[in-house]
């Protein structure tokens, strides 16, 4: 709109024919577009705008007609008005607004100031565009995306974290730019080939998840408790020392030594546990896993439901 345009509506030009047309043309605009004064009262509304935010009044002004708000934008959502009022450029933000029926919309707002042929502001002219659809479809995109994260990390029989996860989470910590003491728990199940041949994968699959509830509850909420594959689970415990880590392992250790409920007997199970403590950041060891592992076959070789510790 320039300057002539915002003449014919305002100031009383508003019945000559081109005022009429100019009426015209704006309202057959789908977006809403609405013309304020310097002081933010509302000089025009276009139709689109009237029936979103419905017919303004002489009081009306562009935080309480057009945004709902009994104050100006600010926080989060900056004012548009007062931001291309103090630059005198327009401006272009992102909102979230409520319509006359109180639905969340989310609107593209542009606010682009008018200057008189004196140079002078005379008004605002503010336009609206509806991202509301777009924005619905990046978030379920996002969540979907995240459901997909999800589904990538975790073990579908136990709902564990899998072993990409903990391959992620060890990259993470080498990165860490303050050196922490943290330990990795490899955990191999003692006995279970047998009962697996013997009653089969079905019995097998049930063992492995009620083996996983029991190590949920020998670990803290803040442990990553993985499995590997397998009958091999993982636990990293950060900010643990050699003899927290061997607590944990004691604890494990302790949470199989009784049979597993509903299932055919014998299925005692137990557990060999390698433990390599390590020291996260440049300096933390390649291979941390195999190194847990081989520390773990030596506790197993000496007869299982043991644990042995190596420092990295």
């Amino acid at each position: 709109m320039t300057h002539s345009d915002h003449a014919l509506i305002h100031d009383g030009a508003i019945n000559s024919p081109a005022a009429r047309r100019l009426q015209q043309i704006l309202d057959f605009l789908p977006q809403p577009v609405m013309l304020f004064r310097p002081d933010g009262r509302v000089d025009y509304a276009n139709a689109a705008a009237r029936r979103q935010f419905g017919t303004p009044d002489a009081a009306s002004n562009c935080h309480h007609y057009a945004h709902a708000s009994t104050s100006p934008c600010s926080g989060e959502q900056p004012c548009p008005f007062q931001s291309a009022l103090q630059s005198g450029q327009p401006v272009t933000m992102e909102h979230r607004q409520q319509d006359i029926l109180g639905n969340e919309r989310f609107i593209d707002v542009t606010v682009a100031p008018l200057f008189g042929d004196d140079g002078l502001l005379e008004g605002l002219l503010e336009t609206h565009h509806d991202i509301t659809a777009r924005k619905q479809e990046e978030q379920r995109l996002q969540l979907l995306q995240g459901q997909l994260t999800e589904l990538a990390h975790r073990d579908p029989l136990t709902s564990l974290s899998n072993r990409r996860f903990l391959e992620l989470k060890l990259e993470t910590l080498a990165r860490d730019r303050v050196s922490r003491q943290c330990a990795l728990l490899f955990a191999d199940l003692d006995q279970f080939k047998p009962i697996n041949d013997v009653h089969g994968h079905v019995v097998g699959d049930r063992v492995l998840s009620l083996i996983a509830q029991r190590l949920r509850g020998a670990v803290r909420s803040n442990d990553l408790l993985v499995r590997v594959g397998g009958d091999e689970f993982a636990i990293l415990l950060e900010n643990s020392n050699d003899v927290g880590a061997r607590a944990v392992a004691a604890k494990v250790i302790a949470s199989l030594r009784h049979p597993l409920e509903g299932l055919p007997h014998p299925n005692q199970v137990g557990v060999s546990i390698g433990i390599a403590t390590f020291t996260t950041g440049d300096a933390m060891p390649a291979d941390l896993l195999g190194q847990a592992d081989r520390a773990m076959y030596r506790a197993k070789r000496r007869g299982g439901n043991d644990r042995e510790l190596i420092r990295l």
